[in-house]
């Protein structure tokens, strides 16, 4: 029997359409069902022995906690960006802890740091055991800084540790600033401040809420007993306002080349040394025992080499002046050096200690 003519209201071409739809339905459903059965049979795993899942489990959880990433004492005060989010911190938490690092105080212990980031309690318990907060840390602390009994307000009487209780003045600057004071004779006008190395503007703010000025205070000092300059050590001539630790160096240096100063004109010599600094030198120091000069240059017998040992006469001015001679004949005095082409007339007085006729 012709299964097409169970259709008898379609055409041939619709029947066999209709057919193969059937067909292809009835196969689906044969691809469904086994993918099916396969599927739950491959979902059947063998059972694994009881101590190798215990084994596997314990491997599975190291590796993970391997994973995780290690925390290390921390101490909050130095917290950076970076290190909060490793943390957990949010980026409101970080930031409520970079805003009171910036007022200038310091956390003080981990209660403090939990209120002001606003941890959470399973956050900080986590965190706890690694915060390191040392003592030390607040020997400065703004806060202990207000309490400190002030000796005065007067700013031209004030003593380093009066100083320091500015934020943002420690012992170092605290003495350049009452050097700086002693050298100008005291602060006579605010804007004096801003010649202090180091001194921010926003700290000369705090000194002037601080602190008044009182120009015409007289101060107190001891009289000054100069020292031989020729015995100072780099800590002595550190003293001076604009000597450094490199500049003192220096000094000593040029001192030992030339075997000791014999006149202050020497010191103008040493590179860096501004005019300001040399008078303060000079009022803490003194050529008590002037050095010897041992060398003394025949200045109308010397040939160039010889005259180039002056400390003060180059290669090239010693040519010049053997030349100014071969030409006019023997030196008279000293004072006919000034005749010599390009001589450094402000040096004659360092250049003749050497020379003799």
């Amino acid at each position: 029997m012709n299964l097409l003519y169970f259709l008898p209201d379609f055409n041939r071409s619709q029947r066999w359409g209709i057919l193969l739809l059937l067909s292809i339905i009835f196969l689906g459903q044969i691809g469904i069902w086994s993918f099916n059965n396969i599927d739950s049979v491959s979902n059947e795993s063998p059972e694994i022995p009881k101590d190798l899942q215990q084994q596997y489990d314990s491997l599975k959880k190291l590796a993970l906690q391997k994973r995780q990433p290690k925390i290390y004492p921390f101490n909050p005060n130095y917290l950076t960006d970076y290190k909060g989010y490793f943390l957990g911190l949010t980026p409101q938490q970080i930031d409520k802890v970079s805003a009171f690092r910036q007022t200038g105080r310091y956390f003080q212990s981990k209660q403090e740091f939990k209120q002001v980031a606003g941890l959470s309690d399973s956050l900080f318990q986590k965190l706890s055991p690694y915060i390191n907060i040392p003592e030390y840390k607040f020997k400065n602390n703004t806060h202990q800084h207000n309490h400190k009994q002030l000796t005065t307000n007067d700013m031209n009487l004030a003593t380093a540790k009066d100083l320091q209780s500015i934020n943002g003045i420690g012992p170092v600057l605290s003495k350049r600033i009452v050097k700086y004071r002693k050298a100008i004779g005291g602060f006579k006008d605010w804007s004096q401040l801003q010649k202090v190395y180091g001194l921010k503007p926003e700290v000369i703010t705090k000194i002037q809420q601080k602190f008044v000025l009182k120009p015409n205070t007289k101060l107190i000092e001891k009289p000054v007993v100069k020292k031989p300059i020729n015995t100072a050590t780099a800590d002595d001539l550190q003293q001076i306002y604009g000597i450094g630790e490199k500049l003192a160096r220096r000094i000593i240096k040029y001192r030992e080349s030339i075997g000791g100063f014999t006149i202050k004109e020497q010191v103008n010599a040493v590179y860096g040394l501004r005019p300001e600094t040399i008078e303060q030198l000079w009022n803490s120091f003194k050529i008590a025992h002037p050095a010897e000069i041992h060398l003394k240059i025949d200045l109308n017998d010397a040939n160039i080499k010889e005259l180039a040992k002056n400390p003060y006469i180059s290669y090239q001015l010693a040519k010049k002046i053997v030349s100014y001679r071969t030409l006019h004949g023997a030196f008279h005095n000293f004072a006919d050096l000034l005749k010599v082409p390009d001589y450094p007339a402000d040096k004659h007085k360092l250049i003749s200690l050497y020379l003799k006729l």
